[in-house]
């Protein structure tokens, strides 16, 4: 009897331990719930005002249709489901380019587009050799930059973004 009381006050304990914390994460709701779709998040963020430039590397893009599928993305047109994960980098400083990277995010599936904030000095260093995915630069950072060097004569797509939309 003694025995049979020590296992139950035992699985008791571990019980409230371990199994009750655990019912209040977001792993045991998704268990529970079933689903594991792809759903496009809940806040969309609102584009910033001024000018930006967005830069794709078509190097890291070899599928046309998915580099097309982005090119429309981001000039603001109807896009289809794209199934290429992207990176995105903004300059450190350049706060309306973090803005509109943190909109177009806000507009994708969770976790598709990831947004890294560099150096700006090391992330065009890295750009001019074509070690990255897709950048966002303000008017105002591309002009103290320079970021021309990024994109002339090279496999790189240019899309400028303004209030209005896509130029």
């Amino acid at each position: 009897m003694r025995t049979l009381k020590h296992i139950g006050v035992c699985a008791a304990a571990v019980v409230l331990l371990l199994i009750v914390p655990f019912m209040f994460t977001d792993g045991f709701s998704k268990l529970v719930s079933g689903t594991d779709a792809v759903s496009s998040a809940s806040v969309i963020i609102d584009k910033p005002s001024g000018s930006y430039t967005v830069l794709i590397n078509r190097d890291r893009h070899r599928s046309e249709s998915d580099l097309a599928a982005w090119n429309e993305f981001f000039s603001g047109g109807d896009f289809a489901i794209i199934f290429d994960d992207i990176g995105c980098v903004t300059l450190e400083g350049d706060e309306g380019a973090l803005t509109m990277a943190q909109s177009f995010m806000s507009r994708l599936p969770e976790n598709q587009m990831t947004v890294t904030v560099s150096d700006p000095i090391l992330a065009l260093s890295k750009a001019d050799n074509g070690r990255f995915d897709m950048m966002i630069v303000s008017d105002e950072a591309a002009a103290a930059y320079g970021i021309s060097s990024v994109y002339e004569g090279k496999n790189v797509d240019v899309i400028r973004v303004t209030d209005g939309g896509a130029e």
